[in-house]
């Protein structure tokens, strides 16, 4: 299987290997990291890949987004971010006092000289300043969700707007119709068109409000293809206990079987996006919640009514912009932000959720993925005297760029029990 790496997909690599370190902050919303492949260059590298592996030095052009003090973040011209490792040895080449890393501003055009590590990553040996952003490409990177996303442990200086671009005036913004009071958890009379969105919107987040603390067992099954006609070949099983508790922990977790060597006792999702087999995360908070976190009721279209053994089922079409975190992708040292169209499919009857897909469009064409997918099927669980509607079967698949070399996870979560109890919860009858 060709080697790469993508959040918001699987990699698919042997299931048997160590984890390695990877410069990886997650984003909210559910991302996915397939087998490890050398990244492609930036603008203006000088990257030399004799026989594919990356060897020497490259240097990444583009504009500032984000540092945690440990990584550091660029967004290319053609959309991909970029995160670097940062050491001691790093130099910093401000516009201002030298070797500095917050001397530097958000948005400010930099030059990157790296040298690839391990498994594809890269360390930065320096961060130099070349100029000030135009206002277009200002406007650019604060809309990136890299840049927004975890804001403030950003110890960049904020980009100054020009207070004559400035377009965050009460006077500029369109105005929203008011919201519709709560009315409970009754849902509006058949017949009533896409207002139907409001409860559903109401519902799927009252649901994430009130999600307990809750131990769950996670079986990933691990897939690939190679063939025109799809011919699954089984690459792997892991294992874990996922602990929720407002973010998930793994414990638990074994590889074919087996224990990984320094596993922790407990890891959190990036401890298993390290993995060189994909990983996904977020899986609890819902694709329905962060879709619904990112679009107006007007950016869902109902497409048509589906007749199942859960009674009717109401199907909503939706598209995003690359602002979402909804669906994100990584290939070892890039990150993608691409935007995405999706489907809901909702009980008529209740308003729950029962099945959430999103596809990955305008994916950057340096990326190695030109393909990348991701659904969720839903069920109503027991967990004490309450029920909770939660994850049941998820899938993660996509695609090398131009082949058909394609990757599948299959996700089971099985006896959820409350976080302090040890009995195991089953669906309920009809889920």
């Amino acid at each position: 299987m060709t080697t790469t790496v993508v959040w918001i997909f699987l990699a698919i690599v042997s299931g048997s290997e160590a984890f390695a370190q990877a410069p990886d902050d997650a984003a909210p919303g559910g991302f996915f990291t397939p087998a490890p492949v050398p990244a492609g260059p930036g603008l203006g590298s000088k990257l030399s890949v004799p026989g594919g592996t990356p060897r020497g030095a490259a240097s990444f052009e583009g504009l500032l987004a984000r540092s945690d003090g440990d990584t550091l973040s660029i967004e290319l011209p053609d959309q991909r971010v970029m995160r670097f490792q940062l050491n001691q040895q790093t130099r910093y080449l401000p516009d201002g006092q030298a070797g500095r890393l917050a001397a530097f501003r958000i948005a400010d055009v930099v030059s990157v000289e790296a040298t690839p590590e391990s498994r594809g990553y890269f360390t930065a040996r320096s961060v130099r300043f070349l100029r000030k952003p135009t206002p277009a490409e200002q406007a650019e990177v604060l809309e990136c969700p890299e840049m927004s996303y975890r804001w403030e442990n950003n110890v960049i200086d904020s980009a100054m707007l020009d207070s004559k671009q400035d377009s965050r005036k009460l006077s500029l913004v369109a105005k929203p119709a008011a919201l519709v009071e709560p009315a409970g958890s009754h849902l509006p009379a058949e017949g009533a068109g896409d207002d139907l969105i409001e409860a559903i919107r109401a519902k799927v987040n009252a649901a994430f409000e009130r999600l307990p603390n809750f131990r769950a067992r996670l079986v990933t099954s691990m897939f690939h293809s190679s063939t025109k006609k799809v011919k699954w070949v089984p690459n792997g099983v892991i294992t874990a206990e996922i602990a929720y508790e407002g973010k998930e922990t793994y414990s638990e977790i074994q590889v074919d079987g087996k224990r990984p060597a320094n596993a922790p006792a407990s890891g959190d999702a990036d401890y298993m996006r390290s993995f060189n087999n994909a990983w996904s995360s977020g899986d609890f908070e819902s694709i329905a919640h962060c879709v619904f976190d990112g679009l107006e009721d007007s950016d869902f279209h109902k497409a048509e009514t589906e007749h199942s053994e859960q009674g009717d089922l109401v199907v909503y079409e939706f598209a995003g912009n690359r602002a979402s975190t909804c669906i994100a992708v990584r290939s070892e040292t890039q990150v993608a932000y691409p935007s995405y169209r999706g489907s809901l499919k909702v009980n008529a009857k209740t308003g729950d959720v029962v099945h959430a897909e999103l596809e990955a469009i305008d994916v950057p064409k340096g990326f190695p993925l030109d393909r990348a997918e991701r659904s969720v099927d839903y069920g109503l669980v027991e967990i004490g005297t309450e029920r909770y509607l939660l994850p049941a079967t998820g899938y993660w698949f996509g695609c090398y760029r131009d082949t058909y070399s394609c990757f599948l996870n299959r996700m089971d979560f099985r006896d959820y029990r409350r976080f302090s109890s040890d009995s195991v919860v089953r669906f309920a009858a009809g889920h």
